[in-house]
């Protein structure tokens, strides 16, 4: 009876562990690594370099995948497929680094885009403002 329950439960993992890398897979696939600054350039007249980069750093940081394998356009709801298999921890990550800026918290933000932008207005000085 014992071995049964060894057998069965390491199966159960080796299917996590599979599932878990197939949909991460599935969400890469036919990407290629690009350096920060091609992928910025789409994106250079809506947020700075250094916020894009600090983004795309710590999603990449959150979700456990290479920065230079995400998009602008990439979508907070296509990243949770990808971390559904380790219960939203990349959700969670993401979700504290931004509580430690001390900003509040963004409403419904769609893409990575999304979420520079914020972070670029919401740690800008106000427009009149003088340093």
């Amino acid at each position: 009876m014992e071995l049964w329950l060894l057998i069965a439960v390491a199966a159960g993992i080796a299917a996590v562990l599979l599932f878990r890398r197939l949909t991460k897979q599935s969400f890469l696939a036919g990407r290629v690594p690009e350096p920060l600054d091609v992928a910025y350039a789409s994106v250079k007249d809506q947020v700075s370099f250094e916020v894009f980069r600090e983004v795309l750093e710590a999603i990449g940081k959150a979700y456990r995948m290479d920065p230079r394998l995400i998009r602008p356009t990439d979508s907070f709801s296509e990243l949770s497929k990808a971390d559904s298999w380790v219960l939203g921890k990349g959700e969670d990550d993401l979700t504290a680094w931004v509580d430690k800026k001390g900003l509040g918290r963004p409403t419904r933000l769609q893409t990575v885009l999304d979420l520079a932008t914020w972070l670029q207005r919401s740690t800008s000085p106000p427009a009149g403002a003088r340093g």
